[in-house]
């Protein structure tokens, strides 16, 4: 699933990965991606999500959907982090952050090593 208010972010990405095969689910805030989550019950394996979607933190977030999936595999989208911001989402198990604006390779590359 693709979790981000910015369409200009989450259509490429969502191209690119069904170009290749692989299903995709997108959301433009929380409450979209909580419904997706509800009625996929715990099938969402990977979550891509802005750092922050609707003044919502990439932190709430990951704790909002693993509550109903304790596997799910986060990457993080960001333009700038701090290295504060950087230790609390590798803490809250996030696999892989990207800077935006993500280039379709590196995005690629991280979705076939974390699924």
């Amino acid at each position: 699933m693709i979790l981000s208010s910015e369409s200009e972010i989450r259509t490429p990405m969502q191209r690119a990965l069904e170009a290749l095969g692989y299903p995709v689910l997108t959301a433009q805030n929380l409450e979209q991606a909580d419904a997706l989550f509800r009625s996929f019950d715990g099938a969402i394996r990977l979550l891509i999500t802005d750092i922050s979607v609707d003044g919502t933190s990439a932190l709430e977030v990951i704790a909002s959907l693993r509550k109903g999936n304790h596997t799910l595999k986060v990457v993080v989208v960001s333009e700038e982090v701090s290295p504060r911001e950087r230790h609390d989402i590798y803490i809250a198990g996030v696999m892989e952050l990207l800077r935006k604006p993500v280039e379709k390779e590196e995005l690629l590359r991280v979705v076939r090593r974390i699924i």
